[in-house]
Parts: structure tokens; sequence; C-alpha cells
């Protein structure tokens, strides 16, 4: 079995502390014995800020972040232009007897606004 959620339209984050991305989540079923690939990808994210910007991104399930992050940050302090950061995340969940909220969820880092303005995508392929 596999769950997919994909974003639409632009969607950007100033906060400095992990908030959910979104439309992307979904609810992954019970299974004791098992587990689910979960894979977060941002093909086009980028961040604007002056203090070398950048973002991290994980994965919440039930409301606890996983402590798998992942994250980008630019080379320079204050950059001319906001590259382009391709970025994926991927987390092995255990499932449990009970069914789980899983979240997408980013912040910017040292004040930066992190944007997507291009599909990105949160994905399970279940055993």
């Amino acid at each position: 079995m596999t769950l997919y959620a994909q974003t639409t339209g632009s969607q950007s984050t100033g906060s400095g502390t992990f908030v959910a991305i979104p439309g992307l989540a979904f609810t992954l079923p019970e299974g004791v014995g098992t587990s689910a690939l979960l894979i977060l990808n941002l093909p086009n994210p980028y961040a604007t800020g002056n203090d070398i910007p950048g973002a991290m991104l994980g994965i919440s399930v039930d409301g606890v972040v996983s402590p798998v992050i992942a994250s980008f940050t630019y080379s320079e302090d204050a950059p001319s232009t906001s590259g382009r950061m391709p970025t994926t995340l991927v987390v092995s969940i255990p499932l449990s007897t009970h069914k789980q909220h899983v979240m997408a969820m980013w912040a910017g880092v040292r004040g930066s606004t992190v944007i997507i303005d291009t599909p990105a995508t949160l994905s399970a392929i279940l055993d």
C-alpha cells in the first residue's frame, strides 16, 4: 500500500520552530511487526534572510517530531539570489496497534523565511 499527499500553490513559513506544512499529512493504518517508509520531498524550496538562511525539515508522528531531520543552508550570510535547494527526507516508522497521524514539518533557521512554490510531497510505502 502507498499513501501520498501533495501541496498546491505557494507556501511559506517564518517560524523558528517546527510547524506543519499545510496539505502534507495523512494517517497510517495500524499494523504490528511492520513499518512504513516515509518520504518527504521538497524539490524546489528556497529560503530568504540575512544570517545564512536555511530550513529544517521533519516528520511528526502523533505530534512528536522524529529525531531524523533534513536541512539546508546557504553558504553566504545574505545571498544575493535565493537558489533552489532540493531536499528529501526518508524515515522508517514502525506501525503500531493504533492508527498514527503523520505530518510534514518545517522551520526556518536563524530568522529565515522558507518558501515552496512548486508541489512538495509526503509519501508512505508500507510493507
